[in-house]
């Protein structure tokens, strides 16, 4: 067969057809890399469940191998070093703020509050961005203010993986006056409800009227990173409204979670 023979439509038909198969190849291997973030898992197993031969899953296994996507163990497949490389540079590039920005601004646009994202610096909380809202009565705290952790509604979101012990000895620090042990009773108990809702519903006790509902964001590992919060003068935020508004604030950190990696299967 000569060259003429052979069609420009032909040409594109193989070409497309090599484009198909190999982001099916592609898409094989990701689903192996998928199999092996939580343990290790022989390559028989790793066909049985993806539903391909084993000389397949084989074969793919050892080209990741070859690229120290994979390693192998005495259980079978394992994350390579590569891919622990690759994780430890997208957790120090990761930028929190500008992620959760516009998923912030939607919860501010939907709900007219404040709303605050902010992290933890040791016993202390850091606001770190603030989407103003559009209530005429504007909480004080700005970009850049830190506070005890167990102070704030935000705070005590960064604090629900925190032992119980922790619980107590960070909000003893907060209160520079002396507390009972039935105070400390009654946070501790505030503390597991909050922990068990992965939500916090705050009420200041700096006499400024403050309310604000917090939640934790989480990353692929499943460890608290920043917060998520709502806050307004305590005649806005009301207890009518404060349900609704618990779930958009869980929502929103939610979706910023998933956008650096957290899975809840995990």
């Amino acid at each position: 067969m000569s060259d003429k023979d052979i069609s420009p439509q032909s040409e594109a038909g193989d070409s497309s057809e090599t484009t198909i198969k190999g982001a099916q190849t592609l898409m094989r291997a990701l689903d192996i890399l998928d199999e092996v973030i939580d343990k290790p898992i022989r390559a028989a197993d790793l066909a049985r469940k993806l539903n391909m031969n084993r000389t397949t899953a084989h074969r793919l296994a050892h080209a990741l191998r070859m690229r120290d996507y994979l390693s192998v163990t005495p259980e079978g497949f394992t994350l390579g070093p590569k891919l622990l490389q690759l994780g430890a540079s997208a957790s120090e590039q990761t930028d929190y703020v500008r992620i959760a920005r516009p998923r912030m601004e939607a919860l501010s646009n939907s709900t007219g509050f404040c709303v605050f994202i902010g992290n933890r610096e040791g016993n202390w909380s850091r606001h770190l961005d603030r989407i103003t809202g559009r209530q005429r009565l504007r909480v004080a705290t700005a970009p850049g203010d830190r506070r005890p952790i167990a102070e704030t509604g935000l705070g005590k979101a960064l604090l629900l993986d925190d032992t119980e012990a922790s619980w107590k000895k960070l909000w003893k620090q907060a209160h520079a006056d002396a507390v009972s042990d039935e105070q400390i009773a009654d946070f501790l108990e505030r503390m597991r409800r909050y922990k068990a809702d992965e939500l916090v519903r705050h009420d200041s006790e700096l006499g400024d009227g403050v309310r604000s509902i917090a939640a934790p964001v989480r990353n692929a590992r499943g460890a608290i990173v920043v917060a998520i919060s709502i806050a307004s003068a305590a005649t806005y935020l009301t207890d009518d409204i404060a349900e609704d508004l618990a779930e958009g604030v869980r929502q929103c950190a939610q979706e910023v979670s998933a956008a650096i990696g957290w899975r809840p299967d995990r």
